[in-house]
């Protein structure tokens, strides 16, 4: 069975957008991100699941992911993010380049777009909310306020550390790409340590265990995390860094 992701954003034209701007939105980011992550997306305003304001309130608790869109500052989807982290919920925040929101992002997992949605820009933070979608829902604690102000008792007494279960899950969904083998001798040792994926840089040359020689062409800071673009032969990949687990260094 599928998960659900709750999507609560502008459902109408506010001053300064196209009209159905955030239609287009929820059509060309938010639902291929969704699918990519492994959601099915549920837009609050879809009349066929939800009757009353207790319905929407009622799917919004009990949704496995909820993404709240906060562009133009909207009041429902920043009500929504609140009540998430009361409840020490997973929650992902979206918002377009242009709006400008009072508090710091930065300490939570989130998504920025470009409100022009031009098919290059689409392309890129599709990808990316889609993997900030996984890594939140996996690391349930990257989102919560309670967690990150050492408020009340844990739920769960499991240990585990979530970034390492993260990069398994990531590994598997990869394992229908063959690992190259025997590797060729430039190749060096893994690039697995903080300090050594903090150096990383645009230009870099790297391996990639699935695709082979690259190039970092973008780095994103993405919270904790960094999100970087690269040019294989086979085309452009965006992997995290800090938990791909599958780069290694190039000798010489």
């Amino acid at each position: 069975m599928e998960k659900k992701c709750f999507v609560i954003m502008s459902t109408t034209d506010p001053d300064g957008y196209a009209q159905g701007h955030f239609g287009r939105v929820y059509q060309y980011i938010i639902v291929p991100a969704c699918k990519a992550a492994g959601f099915i997306a549920v837009r609050a305003d879809d009349p066929t699941a939800n009757d009353t304001a207790m319905d929407i309130l009622r799917t919004m608790i009990d949704s496995d992911m909820v993404i709240c869109d906060i562009s133009s500052k909207n009041a429902n989807a920043l009500y929504a993010f609140a009540i998430r982290q009361s409840l020490n919920l997973p929650v992902t925040l979206l918002k377009d380049v242009k709006t400008n929101i009072g508090f710091n992002m930065q300490e939570f997992d989130h998504v920025e777009y470009d409100d022009s949605l031009r098919i290059d820009t689409v392309q890129m933070e599709t990808e990316t909310l889609g993997n900030t979608l996984k890594r939140t829902f996996a690391n349930k604690a990257a989102n919560s306020l309670l967690s990150k102000l050492d408020i009340g008792s844990a739920q769960s007494t499991d240990t585990t550390d979530t970034s390492d279960t993260f990069a398994q899950e990531e590994t598997k969904k990869e394992s229908h790409i063959p690992v190259i083998s025997p590797l060729p001798d430039y190749v060096g040792d893994p690039i697995t340590q903080p300090g050594e994926i903090d150096k990383l840089k645009v230009g870099d040359s790297i391996f990639h265990m699935n695709y082979g020689k690259g190039e970092i062409a973008n780095i994103k800071k993405l919270g904790k995390d960094k999100m970087a673009e690269f040019q294989f032969e086979s085309g452009s990949k965006m992997l995290m860094l800090m938990t791909s687990g599958v780069l290694r260094k190039i000798k010489g």
